[in-house]
Formats: structure tokens, C-alpha cells, sequence
């Protein structure tokens, strides 16, 4: 992601949650400024001329109302869209598109879904991290306004300068100020790198500000964290992959929890969750069912 981001790429499949992103994507492109390529996948080998052409026009109309819908005629005037149809499921497709097309950014909607099924056929979204280049921005329900409080979370022994750097672009979207956020487990003695590895990370970020913050669970610390600071933007960097995962959790979404209702930007950094922590989701999913199908023993 070079500093002055280029191209975004979003993948539309014509539900609420595409258009979502596609309304933020246009924010940030008239913003940044930069140029907007929709995509399109899933259609099956052998897509006929008539209907590969009615989906082109279909993803070029999309764009054409939602420019106008949230921006002034004039800033919508100034977005320039491309379109794409491909015939693989997104997650097969996504990285060719990235480096065929440059682009720069993936702005998808959200879309939750237990981590003990996040391999699961036609559940791209939780696989995205492992498979492409680029960052990816998850946009939740609703039309959230540009960043001004951006969180950035992650283990900043492993963020380099070349992921960190190019988060100064978004702030050029609005008048921002970042917070640097790094958990630790509460018994971990040697606490200077941390505290080494977050000044780096502020000679990227002029004016953040440095937490180092003692929690068990980096999830639940997190979404605190970021209630707290009343962030509109969170910058995950991790290698956890298991942790990746479990952010974007439905159960979650029962507790109202922060973090699923702002944007998240996800640093390719992730990698695949361990079979451990797969084999405990899938042994909670059973006691789950269990649980659902016994029979109510509650009178009234």
C-alpha cells in the first residue's frame, strides 16, 4: 500500500453489506484521492455475453446511484469507476485481481460468522486476510462517517515501517489522531522491547499516543479499549490468525460489542489459525447444538 493510496478494489454482491462498503469507498476516494474498481465474482464458467454484459451494466448503475446518494454532485463527479466480472468464487480470485489491477485497498462489508466455520465454502470474507497483499477494510452496517480517533492494535515487534507508514494517508481524510494500543498477558516479565518496539511505531505516526496495556484476552481488551477512546477506526496488525477469527464472531453481536460496529482495517499480516484453537471451536459449536436441542425443562 504505497502512501498515497490509488485504487479500490470492492467486491460487490449486490446485498446491503456491499453497498455499505461501496458508500464508504467513496468517501475515502474522494478523499485520498483515489479510483474505485468494482468486482463482481462467482458467476460460474460460461457466463453468456448478454448476461456478463447486463452484470457490467448492473455494477456500473450501482456505482452511478450511490455516487449521488451520499456526496455532493460535484465530489461524485470525481471518482473514476471500473468494473470487473470473474467467474471464481471471491477467495480463489481476489489476490489476481489485486496485482493485476494495483490496487491499494479492499473495502468489503461485514459479514460474521463463527471462527469454527470460517473455512467453510462460500465464506470468503474470514479467509481474506491469509490470501491477500493488500489491507482490508471491513465496513459495518449503517454509513459511519470518515475516521477522526483511529486505534492501531497489534504486535508492533513484527510492524515494519512499510505497513505503518501508509496509515498517515488516511488521516488525510479528516483531521485524526492515533492511538497506539499493545496487550500484553499480565505475567509476562521484560516489558522494554514492547515499550521499544511502540516509540518505532510513533516515527511513522508524528503525535500518537503510546499505550501498553496488561490484559488476558486481547479481544476483550480491545473492544474496551476502543469503547474508551470512542474510536471510529481500528487498525488491526496481527499474526494471529486465531484472534482474526474470533473478532468477527455472531456472538459478539449479542453482546453489542464496540468493536463490530466501526470499521476495521485488517494489515496483511495474519496468518492461519492454529488447529488447536479450530478443534476448541468446533468442540464448543457441538456442546452448543447439544444444549439447543435438549428438551426445556423450565414450567411456567
Amino acid at each position: 500500500m504505497p502512501t498515497a493510496l490509488q485504487t479500490i478494489l470492492v467486491p460487490i454482491d449486490f446485498t446491503a453489506a456491499s453497498e455499505d462498503a461501496l458508500v464508504y469507498a467513496n468517501k475515502l476516494a474522494v478523499r485520498l484521492p483515489a479510483e474505485i474498481l468494482l468486482v463482481h465474482t462467482g458467476t460460474g464458467p460460461g457466463l453468456p455475453p448478454d448476461e456478463r454484459a447486463a452484470l457490467l451494466r448492473r455494477l456500473e448503475a450501482l456505482a452511478e446511484r450511490l455516487r449521488y446518494q451520499q456526496l455532493t454532485r460535484q465530489s461524485g463527479r470525481r471518482i473514476n469507476y471500473f468494473y470487473h466480472v470473474a467467474a471464481e468464487p471471491l477467495a480463489a480470485c481476489l489476490q489476481v485481481l489485486v496485482t493485476g489491477y494495483c490496487a491499494d485497498l479492499v473495502v468489503t462489508g461485514q459479514a460474521l460468522l463463527d471462527c469454527a466455520a470460517a473455512g467453510a465454502a462460500g465464506a470468503p470474507l474470514l479467509l481474506l486476510p491469509e490470501r491477500v497483499s493488500c489491507p482490508v477494510l471491513v465496513v459495518p452496517p449503517g454509513y459511519p462517517e470518515l475516521p477522526g480517533r483511529l486505534v492501531v492494535a497489534g504486535d508492533f515487534a513484527r510492524l515494519g515501517g512499510a505497513q505503518l507508514a501508509p496509515l498517515a494517508a488516511l488521516a488525510r481524510t479528516a483531521p485524526a489522531h492515533f492511538d497506539l494500543v499493545q496487550f500484553y498477558p499480565p505475567t509476562s516479565a521484560g516489558l522494554v522491547p514492547l515499550k521499544k518496539a511502540l516509540r518505532a511505531a510513533c516515527a511513522h505516526l508524528p503525535g500518537a499516543t503510546t499505550h501498553l496495556l496488561p490484559d488476558d484476552d486481547a479481544l476483550e481488551g480491545l473492544s474496551e479499549f476502543c469503547a474508551r477512546q470512542g474510536a471510529q477506526l481500528l487498525v488491526l496488525g496481527t499474526t494471529d490468525g486465531c484472534l482474526v477469527r474470533r473478532f468477527f464472531n455472531p456472538h459478539y453481536r449479542q453482546t453489542n460489542a464496540f468493536h463490530l460496529g466501526i470499521p476495521v482495517l485488517l494489515l496483511p499480516t495474519s496468518t492461519l489459525p492454529t488447529a488447536a484453537c479450530c478443534a476448541n471451536c468446533s468442540l464448543r459449536q457441538a456442546a452448543e447444538a447439544r444444549l439447543v436441542a435438549q428438551p426445556s425443562t423450565v414450567t411456567f
